[in-house]
């Protein structure tokens, strides 16, 4: 299949941007040769939207997981890409575009139309809404942006939160457990261990991040998270799964180490849990 035009009109905000990265998502996967023994990765794909629609103003601004608000937008998003059947995540073996996502880059060529069909029933069904394209966008997108925002001074029970949502429920699927394995060399737990309880991160619901704080001698490590309990899926450097291992150089003492389930990044402050 031909490659399809990069896009090149200049986004207005960050509903606009975040379509076009949506839209930039399937186009980048459309460009694949489905026949290649690799398909393209998470990280790969997330890297060419943003490169044709950089991000903007506050989308820069890094979250505590360390990744741009923009990017955390965009990540939300793509879960509507895969529950319109448009592209899979098959985590080791990379993102894919199906034949339903080819067919609708084909049909929709304009980036409201597009998102107005990812979310809304076909037309003439019993539930399909009487909106607009572009009432369809601002739908689409809205989510994601107020699921990326991050605002230190509210209440807790308000962050990542919709109206009517339950509070208690997070705004995406998280995994069951995360746990901090490496060569941690803490008294009375084994290195590289993807199922020590001892150091398992709690999730924090305020802001939708996984934190352990872990008093370390000085020295040394490295480390990844392992998530469920084993091996099977584990994120390193970049937030690659299976990915190489991360390096700290600590002076010891207290270190907080904080999972981003949307990006896969793991980054380290000093002890924030007081």
């Amino acid at each position: 299949m031909a490659k399809n035009s990069i896009i090149t009109k200049t986004p207005k905000n960050s509903v606009e941007n975040t379509a076009l990265r949506l839209k930039a998502v399937l186009e980048v996967l459309a460009a694949e040769d489905p026949s290649a023994d690799r398909r393209i990765s998470r990280g790969e794909v997330l890297a060419a939207a943003i490169s044709r629609a950089p991000l903007e103003g506050r989308e820069s601004e890094l979250l505590a997981s360390g990744a741009a608000r923009g990017e955390r937008a965009l990540v939300n998003a793509t879960s509507k890409l895969v529950k319109a059947g448009w592209i899979t995540k098959e985590g080791r073996a990379g993102w894919s575009i199906t034949a339903h996502g080819r067919r609708a880059l084909t049909d929709f060529p304009d980036t409201a139309d597009l998102l107005a069909a990812m979310d809304n029933p076909a037309p003439g069904t019993a539930d399909a809404p009487e909106t607009t394209p572009e009432t369809a966008v601002e739908a689409v997108i809205e989510e994601a942006l107020q699921e990326s925002v991050v605002e230190p001074e509210a209440p807790q029970e308000q962050h990542g939160a919709h109206q009517g949502a339950d509070p208690s429920e997070p705004s995406f699927p998280q995994p069951g457990t995360v746990v901090l394995a490496g060569n941690l060399a803490v008294p009375g737990h084994a290195d590289w261990d993807p199922a020590d309880s001892g150091l398992q991160f709690t999730f924090d619901r305020s802001d939708e991040l996984w934190k352990l704080t872990v008093d370390l001698s000085a020295g040394t490590y490295e480390y990844k998270v392992a998530l469920n309990g084993s091996w099977e899926e584990n994120y390193g450097t970049d937030g690659h799964r299976n990915g190489a291992n991360l390096h700290i150089v600590h002076d010891g003492g207290p270190l907080t180490f904080l999972y981003d389930h949307a990006t896969h990044l793991v980054i380290t402050k000093p002890d924030v849990t007081g």
